[in-house]
């Protein structure tokens, strides 16, 4: 599983305090975020940046996290600034602890020469402004920001424009429910293989073990990010 099973126990790990823990820390984990498939009928499917980067429509692994937070818990400038809660909900996917094992094995063994502009500290991502073109960790690169919605292209490196084996999108929102008085945090994400070529039916080429490693750090992502949004 590589990078993203590294990835995963490093997380659950700082989420516990110790390797004994992991099942406790995916316990915890569970409890504090919710994760469920994409149907076909979202409206990331029907975007122009999905076509965009996923022209043949392949089959692809999706699903959703997410996280809701009473507004009294934000700090007061996000409460009522879906943009801005967006914005910093973004850093604090990429730049706190859910991220920072992969960004570390990303600058030290995936570095190769013309990537020196990426941005490759947690510290740059935690200050970012996620502008369409970022490029972070060899790994990752901003194609869309709305205000309220912000999509990373994953699978492959930045350096890889056209269509790819291993191919992705991450879409980082915010919504703010005034009459419940709360704000919902959401990840949802699709891998795919936009080269190959699959027949009708084919379900998606992502391994069972990528897989079940994804869904884990997909939740750990979002669960370190709340801190940063907290008042």
């Amino acid at each position: 599983m590589g990078i993203i099973r590294t990835a995963l126990l490093t997380g659950v790990y700082g989420v516990t305090g110790g390797v004994a823990s992991v099942g406790a820390g995916m316990a915890y984990l569970a409890a504090t975020t919710t994760l469920v498939d994409l149907t076909k009928s979202d409206s990331m499917f029907h975007s122009k940046t999905y076509a965009k980067y996923n022209p043949k429509d392949n089959p692809a692994h999706q699903d959703v996290v997410f996280k809701r937070i009473p507004l009294s818990k934000l700090r007061p400038g996000l409460r009522n600034d879906e943009k801005a809660l967006t914005l910093e909900f973004c850093r604090g996917v990429w730049s706190r602890w859910g991220f920072w094992p992969q960004s570390k094995y990303h600058e030290r063994y995936d570095k190769p020469p013309g990537s020196e502009n990426y941005l490759w500290h947690t510290s740059d991502l935690a200050l970012a402004k996620y502008e369409t073109g970022l490029k972070f960790s060899n790994h990752f690169e901003v194609v869309n920001n709305e205000g309220n919605e912000i999509i990373v292209r994953c699978g492959g490196s930045p350096m890889e424009s056209g269509l790819r084996n291993s191919d992705g999108l991450v879409v980082i929102s915010a919504k703010i429910d005034q009459q419940a008085q709360q704000a919902e945090l959401i990840l949802k994400s699709a891998l795919y293989n936009s080269a190959g070529s699959f027949a009708e039916g084919q379900g998606h080429p992502v391994p069972p073990k990528i897989v079940f490693a994804h869904r884990w750090y997909v939740r750990m992502l979002v669960q370190s990010a709340v801190k940063n949004i907290k008042a």
